[in-house]
């Protein structure tokens, strides 16, 4: 199963998941440092002539987050201004710098933003302290600003590639997931031309002996001729099932779609009564107690129902013996579906003889019959309890009708 975009985000640091929060983190900063300045001239009795560069410098913030070139201009020259008027740089400085790396964090390129940002607080420096051009300060000044550009370009660069990473991974991912299906079908494929060469023949040869066998058979031979017959229709059901497995099995090519195998409705609770019959003309002992198909039936479980059935009563034969008791009740929205035969004494025996020599009850996990009626009853959401005691043989499955889980 592959991954999200959103899934694979997952494995970058927590703080930097989201480059925006950086983002607003440097607009916060540089709102703070604002307030601050403001309250300078208050406080000390100054000139109020400093809040023009500040106010500037504010619109520039603002502007900035919707023209990036135009507010990082007014920005950076807001110090030149509070040194042109003896007020000091410093709070716009830091503005310009946070500023900086809040638009090449955005779109900006940082060379350029660099190059704008760095030497304009350089004589900014230079202008406000009256120092050389060789001052450390000044260089100083330069520094932060042509870093804070790069800094905020190189994350940005960093977002990039490690979104369009990402986004390789997940192609990558999907592109596995569809060869793996591509197989799947390759595999669905060579196991339908195996079926149809190999079950598919013999089937068809077992009922062309079996027809051979019922003409043959002398005049006075009534039970065996209705034995074969009985026999004739099951060897046709499992031609017509094994045509509907074929076609599933190649429903994802396009032979299969274009081979005109018709289908026929899927098997349901309906199809139980005569699913008994067939059994009983086979010669199984089968006492039934059915109730009536609910009006609602959810299609999966009404399949369910059938199938569970249909290879219990198989089981009930394998695992006991004796007169095979199938009930179904309904209870609100509960079906539930009883299949019960006793078992002889020899064969308690032996379920006996296996206890002892391993301690456990091994009869409900024996062949892939047992283990695929609790499948089906897991995929319409029910459930499937399996006893096996010395005198008895039972399976009971619980289903919703509407297809709900079972708790």
């Amino acid at each position: 199963m592959s991954a999200s975009p959103r899934e694979l985000a997952a494995y970058r640091p927590r703080w930097y998941r989201n480059p925006r929060t950086l983002d607003l983190a440097a607009v916060a900063v540089t709102l703070v440092a604002a307030a601050t300045e403001f309250s300078v001239p208050l406080a000390n009795g100054t000139s109020l002539f400093g809040y023009v560069p500040l106010t500037l410098s504010l619109l520039g913030v603002l502007v900035s987050r919707r023209y990036p070139w135009t507010g990082i201009v007014i920005v950076t020259l807001t110090p030149l201004l509070a040194a042109a008027v003896g007020w000091d740089p410093l709070i716009t400085w830091t503005m310009a710098v946070f500023t900086a790396f809040s638009v090449t964090l955005r779109a900006l390129p940082g060379v350029w933003v660099g190059l704008l940002v760095g030497p304009t607080l350089y004589f900014a420096a230079v202008m406000y302290n009256g120092i050389g051009f060789g001052s450390p300060t000044a260089f100083t000044a330069f520094a932060f600003g042509f870093m804070a550009a790069a800094a905020g370009s190189a994350v940005r660069s960093h977002d990039r590639y490690r979104n369009e990473l990402e986004l390789r991974t997940f192609d990558a991912l999907a592109a596995r997931d569809t060869e793996a299906n591509g197989r799947v079908t390759e595999e669905r494929l060579r196991i339908a031309r195996d079926l149809h060469d190999v079950i598919g023949h013999e089937v068809a040869v077992l009922g062309i002996h079996l027809g051979v066998a019922e003409v043959n058979l002398p005049s006075d031979a009534a039970a065996a001729r209705e034995s074969l017959h009985s026999a004739r229709t099951s060897v046709q059901s499992v031609l017509l099932e094994t045509q509907r497995i074929l076609h599933v099995l190649r429903s994802d090519s396009t032979e299969g779609r274009d081979s005109g195998v018709g289908l026929r409705p899927a098997p349901d609770f309906s199809g139980i009564p005569d699913l008994i019959e067939s059994c009983r003309n086979a010669g199984v002992d089968v006492r039934a107690d059915l109730t009536q198909a609910p009006a609602a039936l959810d299609p999966e479980v009404s399949t369910a129902a059938f199938r569970i059935v249909q290879e219990a009563l198989t089981n009930s034969q394998r695992h006991g013996s004796g007169p095979v008791t199938l009930r179904t009740t309904l209870a609100g929205a509960v079906l539930t579906i009883t299949v019960s035969n006793p078992k002889t004494l020899r064969t308690a025996k032996i379920a006996s003889s296996a206890r002892a020599r391993t301690g456990a009850d091994l009869a409900p996990h024996r062949g892939y019959g047992l283990v695929g009626m609790r499948e089906r009853a897991a995929s319409a959401g029910g459930k499937l309890v399996v006893e096996d005691r010395d005198d008895l043989f039972q399976i009971t499955a619980t289903l919703r009708v509407d297809g709900g889980r079972v708790q």
